[in-house]
């Protein structure tokens, strides 16, 4: 059979699907969790939990100088690691396109924030935008890269250390009171929307391997992130709301766990959908 019969039937997530999933996503979390009330309260009540839990803590300032020097971190691994594939491959093109999408990422994450994307202010002390999130996207495009451009048989272990670092970088942003749950949900999804639009071009130009070992697991688990995060705009509505200055402590920290979930769900979905790009269209032809 060859290589190109491999691209006639993907068993996961189509290219273009991936692209208009992720989009939309984003667009929800945008409309939902900044632009309206109940959501930004949302979005508010999970910042204001972790900024009062985390300060007691003696470890706080350790963490902020590690997340402030974290885009450089990420930039010396993604470099030493792309320059070794260079050389060893002796090919340009995975690696132009892997840079681009990165570039992409990053810089439409600061148009979005600084040009495009506005924050309305219902006095939950949220003035000023900051969605989506600069140091989200900068740690998930590093780790994007590494795996787009590892070797096949790399690749089952890159991705999973990889986006367990980038959703770590992610969770400490919000506990450590720097973004809020949808500023690191946006980073997330348009990291993976940049890097799956390059993935499905090499897959037309250059599949990526012949063959992938059978891994139905992943859309399981794709579609349990979907229906959790669905359950957070729920639970977003459906639980009280009191003066953002009095909310109850137990409502408070239900209102923290659930923002965990909702950056959790979110970087599930966006790696699972790169993923599903990267292996799904190389599977080979059942019989």
């Amino acid at each position: 059979m060859s290589p190109r019969s491999f691209l006639l039937a993907p068993r996961h997530l189509r290219w273009w699907w991936a692209l208009v999933l992720l989009a939309g996503l984003f667009a929800v979390e945008y409309l939902f969790f900044v632009q309206l009330r109940v959501g930004q309260w949302t979005d508010q009540a999970a910042f204001v939990g972790w900024t009062q839990w985390w300060p007691r803590t003696e470890i706080l300032d350790p963490v902020r100088e590690f997340l402030n020097l974290l885009p450089w971190i990420c930039a010396g691994i993604s470099g030493i690691f792309l320059l070794y594939r260079v050389i060893r491959d002796r090919s340009f093109l995975r690696a132009a396109l892997a840079v681009a999408a990165v570039a992409a990422a990053l810089l439409s994450t600061q148009i979005l924030k600084h040009l495009l994307l506005g924050r309305p202010d219902f006095n939950f002390g949220t003035a000023g935008n900051s969605f989506p999130s600069g140091h989200t996207t900068a740690a998930a495009a590093a780790m994007g890269l590494m795996y787009l451009i590892s070797p096949p048989k790399l690749r089952p272990v890159v991705q999973p250390i990889a986006w367990i670092f980038a959703t770590a970088t992610g969770l400490a942003t919000l506990i450590c009171g720097w973004h809020r749950p949808s500023d690191i949900a946006g980073g997330f999804l348009i990291v993976a929307f940049w890097l799956v639009l390059a993935s499905a071009i090499l897959q037309r130009i250059q599949p990526l391997a012949p063959v992938v070992s059978e891994s139905a697991w992943s859309r399981k688990i794709g579609i349990g992130c979907l229906v959790i995060w669905l359950l957070v705009l729920a639970a977003s509505v459906l639980l009280p709301h009191p003066h953002i200055q009095r909310i109850p402590e137990a409502l408070l920290i239900a209102y923290a766990i659930l923002g965990l979930v909702h950056v959790t769900a979110v970087s599930l979905i966006a790696g699972l959908c790169l993923r599903s790009v990267i292996l799904g269209p190389t599977r080979q032809l059942q019989n």
